[in-house]
């Protein structure tokens, strides 16, 4: 009789809750429709129209996106960001145009969502075209409660659309209505307004608030070049420290302002990252490990590569990594391919990655790491952006099914900016081309600093950006952490082709390779050592003695070589000896390097200078000379290389 009675009360509410609309966890109240699958509530907030749409099964957290405005345009990121358990919510004040009126409507809607139904207090703001007017008066009027910023081609100065005061079209209707909204006397008044988008960035720089743009170059309604780079430009000054943008060439429709969205995973990883409050750790898994997985399980074969610095050439993470797999997978044989040089940064492993690594067979999964050299070899944005792009391409098109984890490891200014509250910039740029090709990371530095600031682990056991044993063991606690959290599953049946993303930079090297010295064409004062070991003063480390050398002692060495590609360079031993090169393309004008490092007096250390990185696609002709001109703490003229770096197919 009792479990009768239970078994009715159980019913009668599962009937209730279907036929009175309520949400069985969140209990959103008003009228319930599906949307993409999804149960979504629309009703209202005073008079505003507003509506939330639903996970199936919400994350931890209950984290969530205001869309603030045109919510059903372009919701493919959003459509990922529901399956995670995201909840999809927006308020429509559209015709108030970010003014205070709107932004009082707002926050009756934010109050709402997190006091009476126990959303997150931060959220994931997106805004598409003049939704950027409300999503930067927001973050700057509450930036404590936005986690990150996605926007659309979005109006970052009213001045430009509506207005129409630059070279955009802009919308004269549109430009009463928000002198009408804003309260302005006259349109003198707008024009000499002070807290556009633009205006008054400070909030948002010391939140420190991550922002990604996918933009238009031909856009003529939003040009950004009057909203989005404004916007960056000046944020950049003021120290902000992540400010991704998406480069559409051009537009697909209305004036080269609307386009097709081909690759959501890069917004919807950039959202994840910033914000994941089930996420304690830094560890980033997005294109995952079930390749590998398969291939290891399978086949019982698999191939595991380590491309590096020094720190990935010690006998540290990368032996624990390896001995991880064999304990996970006792079964498989496994080739280990550990191709760590010290010193070597992004860019020489854009280059010497087919000889070191891809020439030996298909590989399975790819370690990559080289924020520490970014660092200390003074790579730029630009350097970083080709040579890791590069790396990625020229590993995906050698296996589409190849996993990759990148690593960024630690490195003592690196946990000063994270203690600050700022992801280093050379850090944001190795993960922005990860998020561009949904590459599995994870951020050491970052943990690290974590871990010091907490005391679970201290400066003097770790070690410096060389770290001890226990360091060391620190980096591998972390893999195995991705490891268990991308084997959680079960093995897929069969191997799928890892998405490439958009390429980022037209001319990243994703064509490089290191081609012979017998390319040289000399004229005078150049000859190949073979077998080089040394050169006087300055050590020589074990990757570099014994190989061959073209070597110039004297000013007025010249030599020629001509190739096809879009780079070259030159991947040398830069010691105690060299002096100011000059080399010219094609006949232009000659331009000089001195190949002296702070590490030259003692050592030649294995470096590669990239002359030219962005030629034209085509034959060139480079003209290489050494001078009479030296750094004062060089002993020397010389110049001495193994190969010639290019970017382009010499075969």
């Amino acid at each position: 009789m009792l479990i009768d009675t239970f078994r009715k009360i159980k019913w009668a509410y599962i009937l209730y809750l279907l036929f009175a609309g309520v949400s069985s966890y969140a209990g959103f109240e008003g009228k319930k429709c599906k949307w993409k699958g999804y149960t979504k509530t629309d009703f209202k907030v005073g008079e505003h129209a507003a509506f939330v749409v639903e996970p199936k099964t919400q994350a931890v957290g209950k984290p969530w996106v205001w869309r603030a405005r045109f919510p059903t345009y372009h919701t493919e990121i959003d459509e990922l960001l529901l399956a995670d358990g995201y909840h999809i919510a927006h308020i429509n004040t559209g015709s108030k145009l970010g003014s205070s009126k709107a932004l009082a409507i707002w926050k009756e809607f934010y109050d709402l969502l997190t006091t009476q139904y126990g959303l997150n207090q931060k959220m994931a703001l997106e805004g598409v075209s003049r939704g950027g007017l409300y999503v930067y008066r927001w973050a700057k009027n509450y930036p404590q409660t936005v986690a990150c910023i996605y926007n659309d081609t979005p109006v970052c100065d009213f001045k430009s659309w509506p207005g129409g005061k630059g070279k955009g079209k802009g919308a004269q209707g549109e430009w009463k209505r928000l002198l009408l909204e804003y309260g302005f006397e006259n349109e003198e008044e707008a024009l000499a307004y002070a807290d556009n988008p633009i205006d008054n960035l400070q909030p948002i720089v010391d939140a420190r608030i991550p922002i990604m743009h996918i933009v238009t170059e031909d856009d003529a309604i939003v040009p950004p070049k009057e909203n989005t780079y404004v916007l960056k430009e000046r944020l950049e000054k003021l120290g902000h420290p992540i400010f991704y943008v998406i480069s559409i060439e051009k537009g697909d429709r209305a004036n080269g302002h609307h386009f097709d969205v081909k690759n959501p995973e890069v917004g919807y990883h950039f959202i994840r990252k910033h914000y994941d409050p089930s996420n304690s750790v830094p560890i980033y898994l997005r294109s995952g490990l079930k390749n590998s997985q398969h291939v290891f399980e399978k086949t019982r074969k698999g191939r595991v590569a380590f491309l590096g610095g020094s720190i990935t050439e010690a006998a540290g993470w990368r032996l624990h990594a390896s001995d991880s797999l064999k304990k996970r997978f006792p079964d498989t044989g496994f080739e280990f391919i550990y191709a760590g040089i010290g010193s070597t940064d992004s860019t020489y492993g854009a280059y010497r990655l087919h000889r070191d690594v891809l020439f030996k067979g298909k590989v399975d999964l790819l370690f990559i790491e080289s924020a520490v050299n970014e660092l200390h070899n003074g790579r730029t944005r630009e350097d970083i952006a080709k040579a890791v792009e590069g790396i990625i391409l020229q590993a995906r098109r050698h296996n589409p099914h190849v996993d990759i984890i990148a690593q960024y490891l630690y490195d003592m200014p690196y946990a000063e900016s994270y203690a600050e509250g700022r992801m280093p910039w050379q850090i944001a740029t190795l993960d922005r081309i990860a998020l561009q090709h949904s590459i599995n990371a994870i951020d050491q530095a970052r943990q690290v600093t974590t871990w010091f600031e907490s005391g679970e682990i201290s400066r003097q056991i770790f070690g410096g950006c060389h770290p001890k044993p226990s360091g060391h063991q620190a980096y591998a606690r972390m893999i195995d952490r991705l490891f268990d959290r991308a084997w959680a599953g079960p093995v897929a049946g069969q191997l799928s082709p890892h998405k490439t993303g958009r390429r980022y930079d037209t001319y990243s090297y994703d064509q490089a390779g290191l081609y012979p010295l017998s390319f040289a064409q000399i004229k005078s004062g150049w000859k190949l050592k073979k077998n080089w070991q040394g050169s006087g003063k300055g050590s020589v480390r074990k990757h570099d003695r014994g190989l061959d050398y073209l070597e110039a002692l004297e000013p007025g060495a010249e030599l020629s070589v001509t190739f096809t590609g879009t780079a070259i360079g030159i991947p040398m031993v830069a010691g105690p000896d060299v002096g100011i090169i000059e080399w010219q393309v094609d006949g232009g004008e000659w331009k000089s390097l001195d190949q002296f490092t702070k590490w030259s007096r003692n050592l030649h250390i294995p470096w590669i200078y990239m002359l030219e990185k962005k030629l034209p696609v085509g034959k060139h002709t480079l003209t290489l000379r050494t001078t009479d001109r030296k750094n004062q703490n060089s002993i020397g003229y010389a110049c001495r290389f193994s190969a010639f770096a290019i970017n382009g197919d010499n075969h």
